[in-house]
């Protein structure tokens, strides 16, 4: 039986997938400025974990399931829970969320690289000794600020991305709008009917509120047959697909 994904499904995984690569990428950023800033010479601290090959294939695929996962809450979970609130307003509440959620992961992939560098059982003491020693290091709390800043730069591009729109976004950041290119797309208009009317009956709060439950509603339609959203014009979508 031969597998198939829904439209939805698809742009799902296409909005997760840049977490896991925007958290791998600065993850490496802020390991090779530590090892720069450390130098050859430089003894490691007691609560750092030395890194060698094999911790560093565990780090990296730990760091991209740790974006991938977060970047799975935000999409499935998070994403709309907010949306009466600012940019600024939505990063720091989703921020405050991840951070119970940050230290959970830390608590589970650091004794796992202890082990790998002691090369012992995760269940040695030696390796709960270091843990606690890391704790209450300056270590920590640099590894703390690590992540913070890779969990901001994945959410504000997600926010960007999601105003802008994630083929926009996407296209923008490849250079596709760099050069120009002819397509061929055909265009559907929709249009509320009797809209002035409602306005007039529900006043221009209450209408407001009802846009957007109707954009909303439109949205997932929208989706589910692979259309992108052109523009919105007052209260009408202009969607179009490619040809």
């Amino acid at each position: 039986m031969r597998f198939h994904l829904s439209p939805k499904a698809k742009r799902n995984i296409s909005r997760i997938i840049p977490f896991g690569i925007i958290w791998f990428f600065l993850g490496n950023i802020f390991l090779y400025v530590e090892i720069a800033a450390l130098g050859d010479s430089a003894a490691v601290a007691a609560s750092a974990i030395q890194i060698n090959f094999q911790i560093y294939i565990f780090a990296s695929l730990a760091v991209i399931m740790v974006g991938l996962l977060v970047g799975s809450i935000e999409v499935i979970y998070l994403s709309n829970r907010f949306n009466d609130k600012s940019l600024s307003q939505k990063i720091i509440y989703k921020t405050i969320i991840y951070i119970l959620f940050l230290f959970f992961i830390i608590l589970i992939t650091f004794p796992v690289a202890a082990s790998l560098e002691l090369n012992t059982s995760v269940l040695d003491p030696i390796v709960w000794e270091k843990y606690v020693v890391f704790l209450k290091s300056k270590t920590f709390i640099s590894t703390n600020v690590q992540l913070a800043v890779e969990l901001l730069v994945s959410l504000f591009y997600f926010e960007i991305s999601e105003n802008m729109g994630h083929n926009v976004m996407i296209k923008f950041l490849s250079g596709r709008y760099h050069e120009p290119t002819q397509e061929r797309r055909v265009f559907m208009f929709l249009d509320m009917k009797s809209s002035t009317a409602n306005a007039e009956k529900l006043g221009h709060l209450q209408y407001f509120e009802f846009l957007k439950t109707y954009y909303n509603d439109l949205s997932d339609a929208i989706v589910e047959y692979e259309g992108e959203i052109y523009q919105y014009v007052g209260d009408e979508i202009i969607v179009s697909w490619p040809l």
